[in-house]
């Protein structure tokens, strides 16, 4: 696939190998480079050869996890569980699943003590309702910019090429200048997908024409609203790109319209803030590549694997994430494992057929324009504190919205107010009133439903991304 002019692969080319290795390797002194050849060479040997890597590190991990980390000293002594033995990722089996409760409260205990104070730290946007919080090693870290690099470059993407991303503006604050200046060099140019009012549009396609991008990457319901709007208002005059779609799923919809306004290369990605990328479509448009290399993915029904073809919930292990090993960690998402069997592209790597996720529901601004659901966990993913321990958000019929807020263990009124501040600003106008509540009771399926739109199917139809 040719992505760009021939001097924007100039650039790329220059970036590639010099920028980026002098910046990765010298400056900061990591090894994301040497993690990306393995990847970009292990993709096409057979899988014999990738799963007998994969084993051996899957049991480094566990026996890391049983000798250092105490959650899993007590657990594999519970179970009688001895890493030694491990032939096989089915082997993970004979363990419990971790789950996100699990993870709250078992928090310091499932930090690897020599590692402390040395991990990174992030949180969840809480799609459940609950955001998490979590650490992960340097070394996953360079592993899991390795994976996105190669996932992403299944679509055309290659660090320095012009990227623009409509992606979701976590914090409001302008990023720092070492920020600017790493998105400066890498040529990537971010908007705000989340507002979806007109003049935000208007002020995202200006930028998108001045920068002429050679590859798109963005959250699949608020671009696919944006891509509609451009063919509505019959805007689009560019030459096809690629669209790398993340944090959603891709609906038939999604994607027609997308390619509409964009091209024919469309391609789905799959991932978490707890581990990245898991998944990513290639260029044979036909499931998506599980980055095993990386995770062991499971799709699985009653802790075991779940038939292929047959929907599970997604179990994953970080096999490079010794500062808080998560082994066979439920991430809450809803996955099909595809048949085995080789791919169109020649690569060996397994596939989901199709991932289901949590779909968030779309409310609905003072003049009728789509507000994705997902803005609002991501307003309240905090690494560093729990303000909210959980929430959901009520929109009527008349359009006013309720906000109901269960306090966390670190609220306070100063931060609670910036994010309630952030909120109505997407509501452009709306009533919007705020309730604390001891519990928010689940919705008869038994999940809490964060987002609820109380509107006419009509209405729904109108502002989904679908």
């Amino acid at each position: 696939m040719t992505t760009g002019s021939a001097v924007d692969r100039a650039y790329a080319a220059l970036f590639g190998s010099i920028l980026m290795p002098s910046w990765e390797g010298v400056v900061r002194r990591r090894d994301t480079l040497k993690y990306l050849r393995y990847l970009e060479a292990s993709q096409w040997a057979p899988r014999e050869e990738r799963a007998k890597r994969e084993v051996a590190d899957l049991r480094q991990l566990l026996s890391h996890a049983g000798e250092h980390v105490p959650y899993y000293r007590e657990l594999f002594r519970k179970e009688r569980f001895d890493p030694r033995g491990v032939s096989s990722t089915r082997d993970l089996e004979a363990l419990p699943l971790l789950t996100r409760a699990i993870v709250r409260e078992r928090y310091a205990e499932l930090v690897d003590p020599a590692h402390r104070g040395k991990n990174l730290k992030k949180g969840t946007s809480g799609s459940t309702g609950t955001p998490l919080k979590f650490e992960y090693s340097m070394t996953s870290e360079c592993w899991r910019q390795a994976a996105k690099v190669r996932g992403y470059g299944w679509a055309g993407y290659r660090p320095g090429l012009k990227t623009f991303y409509y992606w979701a503006a976590v914090s409001a604050a302008r990023p720092s200048l070492k920020i600017r200046a790493d998105r400066a060099l890498r040529r990537e140019t971010f908007v705000d997908s989340m507002k979806q009012d007109i003049a935000s549009r208007r002020a995202a396609l200006a930028l998108f024409r001045e920068v002429r991008p050679n590859v798109v990457v963005c959250y699949t319901q608020s671009c696919a609203q944006f891509a509609r709007w451009i063919l509505d208002e019959g805007l689009r005059d560019w030459d096809d790109i690629p669209v790398i779609c993340g944090a959603e799923a891709v609906l038939p919809g999604d994607r027609a319209v997308l390619a509409s306004a964009f091209g024919p290369e469309i391609f789905e990605t799959y991932g978490s803030r707890e581990t990245m990328l898991m998944a990513a479509e290639c260029e044979a448009h036909d499931g998506l590549h599980i980055q095993e290399e990386n995770l062991v993915v499971e799709v699985v029904k009653d802790r075991r694997g779940a038939p292929a073809g047959e929907p599970g919930d997604v179990v994953v292990t970080d096999l490079h994430n010794f500062g808080m090993p998560m082994i066979r960690y439920v991430n809450g998402d809803v996955a099909i494992l595809a048949k085995p069997g080789a791919c169109a592209c020649g690569r060996g790597l397994a596939k989901l057929s199709r991932v289901d996720g949590r779909r968030a529901d779309m409310l609905v601004d003072r003049d009728g324009n789509g507000i994705p659901g997902i803005v609002f966990h991501v307003l309240f993913s905090d690494a560093r504190r729990e303000i909210v321990r959980q929430f959901q958000a009520v929109q009527s019929e008349s359009g006013a919205v309720v906000l109901k807020v269960i306090r966390g263990r670190e609220y306070s009124e100063d931060a609670f107010a910036a994010i309630t501040q952030r909120f109505s600003g997407y509501l452009r106008g709306l009533p919007f009133s705020v309730e604390f509540h001891e519990t928010i009771a689940p919705h008869l399926s038994g999940k809490i439903r964060t987002i609820i739109a109380e509107r006419s199917c009509r209405d729904d139809d109108r502002t989904k991304g679908a």
